[in-house]
């Protein structure tokens, strides 16, 4: 069911008086203020500092804000820089808020209801609070088929990518891609491919010959990664969740139907997260409802010559709903009364970074278009020589090793020439421990889009239990000359750790009666754990050993529910 967010945050705000709320920033350098809401009006807090409102000594509401590098557009004035997230906890429930790509309006809107609504018993409402959420028009102004590139303008302007091209919010980027493509279906990773590098997709909405590259120096295919949602959408969510939290910009393609059947595609922007504490991350029930912002939300107001500007930006709020059946696992939401749309795919875009790696070689020609452009990617690591699917990067301790790189050209041009690839393992302390060199003498011919792999190999001799950092570089002399030569060196953190069972506290190889009264003893003080206890005994890992982890033992051994996956073999820290 879709609820407009101005109603969710009425009644999610108005219950948080009585709790702490948190609007908070990944870092700041400022100090926290701590006001008491007797002594605080709204247009007397800075909204550029850090600062908490009390009531008697109880916090309402917290306030951190996030001065990141890259920018939202929308707030790179050189004062406001940066942007702001909410998380806090419903009252007397067990749901979990998160929000994210709030602007200084938002926050300040948002403070100054709470204030009054706490103060003056008032209603709480928040309305068009420019929420970043590029709109289509009615009379179809070449935009009929481009939610995919609103979606694109939406998290380019999120994740401070537009900032950097110039753009000033994601109304104008969106109308770049407008001004510049046909009116065709087309994906996020393809428009990003677009803006980064002046890409084309091979098939869909075509651009305009020689548009786009505005940030030629990068690679678009090292900040997009796509998830295939309709397998297994859980799993998926646990990466794409995460990356949220961590100022990725997502957008998410959906698989609509109607009372007819399938209807097509169409991509909206992902902001935001209602989650239920009472089950872990790796549950279906952990994902309870999602923040969106759609293209298509407002659209009919835009008409008789109104700029789509002018639109309200709408955040809305859906349940999301379990969806298995053949061939299919995945979540799906009521976009409309009379139309659901099924998560096909969710595609992250990582922030924008002075860290970000970028080609500096003046041997780059940074033209993928009409040069090759090789990236090792998949770089596979597994126990199992047959496995080329999927990277591992725990393994247990006597295991073999083995890698699996691929040569992939992600450019317009085929590459042809030598293959030199080497690679070389290190442990923790930097020696090396293992080193390998594959160097082919006749060449060969890698097309777009298509990869290249040698047969998987093994480290030898088996690594001990420790951390290890596996890197291949490939063609490091630039003997064939590439679009970029900067992400041609792949490294990967992989470990080897001995395993054990969850809630097998006394480290016997079983789990019974002994270990739930071990963790009672700790409790107790009449035992002092030894160092690996908690892992092995904290089942619901929530850090500590408490009465629950013991609750949860004697519940598995009586066979009733539980919620965490008790004698499951796991790997030590």
């Amino acid at each position: 069911m879709k609820k407009p967010i101005a109603a969710i945050l009425s009644l999610l705000l108005i219950i948080s008086m009585m709790t702490s709320t948190a609007v908070f920033a990944q870092e700041t350098t400022e100090a926290q203020q701590v006001i008491d809401i007797d002594r605080v009006y709204a247009d007397t807090v800075p909204d550029t500092e850090n600062y908490t409102i009390v009531d008697d000594g109880e916090p309402l509401l917290e306030v951190v804000h996030v001065k990141e590098p890259g920018a939202t557009a929308a707030l790179n004035d050189g004062v406001t820089n940066g942007y702001y997230t909410a998380e806090f906890m419903i009252p007397e429930s067990s749901y979990q808020v998160y929000l994210t790509g709030l602007t200084q309006d938002n926050v300040s809107e948002i403070r100054q209801a709470i204030i009054e609504s706490y103060t003056e018993d008032g209603d709480f409402d928040l309305k068009n609070l420019g929420f970043i959420d590029a709109e289509k028009t009615w009379e179809n102004d070449g935009d009929e088929y481009m939610c995919w590139a609103a979606s694109t303008a939406n998290i380019l302007t999120y994740t401070g990518w537009a900032a950097q091209a110039g753009f000033d919010s994601s109304d104008d980027l969106f109308e770049a891609f407008i001004n510049n493509f046909t009116d065709d279906s087309g994906n996020v990773e393809c428009a990003t491919g677009w803006f980064v590098n002046g890409i084309s997709a091979p098939e869909g909405a075509q651009p305009t010959p020689g548009t786009g590259r505005y940030l030629p120096q990068y690679n678009y295919s090292d900040l997009v990664d796509t998830f295939d949602t309709y397998n297994n959408c859980v799993e998926q969510f646990r990466t794409v969740y995460p990356r949220l939290k961590a100022g990725y910009g997502v957008s998410l393609s959906l698989d609509i139907y109607g009372n007819n059947g399938y209807e097509g595609g169409h991509s909206v922007t992902l902001w935001g997260f209602v989650t239920d504490s009472r089950y872990p991350e790796t549950s279906a029930q952990y994902y309870h409802s999602v923040f969106i912002t759609d293209s298509d939300s407002d659209k009919n107001s835009v008409k008789n010559g109104k700029d789509r500007r002018d639109a309200d930006d709408v955040m809305s709020l859906y349940t999301l709903e379990r969806q298995v059946q053949e061939g299919i696992d995945t979540f799906s939401f009521d976009i409309s009364y009379q139309k659901i749309g099924l998560i096909a795919e969710a595609v992250t875009v990582a922030p924008y970074s002075a860290d970000i790696p970028y080609e500096t070689s003046p041997e780059a020609t940074l033209d993928p278009v009409n040069y090759p452009d090789i990236v090792l990617d998949p770089f596979i690591l597994s126990d199992d020589p047959n496995d080329d699917e999927k990277t591992i990067t725990t393994f247990a301790d006597g295991t073999t090793v083995y890698y699996h790189p691929y040569m992939m050209n992600v450019a317009n041009a085929d590459y042809v020439g030598k293959l030199y690839l080497v690679v070389t393992v290190k442990n923790a302390q930097g020696t090396e421990v293992y080193s390998r060199t594959f160097h082919y003498s006749q060449p060969v011919t890698i097309s777009h889009n298509h990869a290249m792999g040698f047969t998987p190999q093994s480290i030898t001799p088996k690594l001990p239990v420790g951390d290890y950092t596996i890197t291949a570089s490939f063609n490091p002399n630039h003997d064939v000359t590439e679009a970029y030569y900067f992400n041609n060196t792949r490294s990967i953190d992989f470990k080897v750790r001995g395993k054990y069972l969850l809630g097998d506290a006394d480290n016997d190889g079983s789990v019974d009666i002994t270990d739930a009264t071990k963790i009672q003893r700790i409790l107790a003080y009449l035992e002092t754990a030894e160092n690996d206890l908690t892992q092995r005994g904290d089942v619901n890992e929530s850090g500590d050993l408490d009465i629950l982890d013991a609750t949860q033992i004697q519940r598995y051994l009586a066979h009733m529910a539980i919620l965490y996956p008790i004698d499951v073999e796991r790997f030590y820290e």
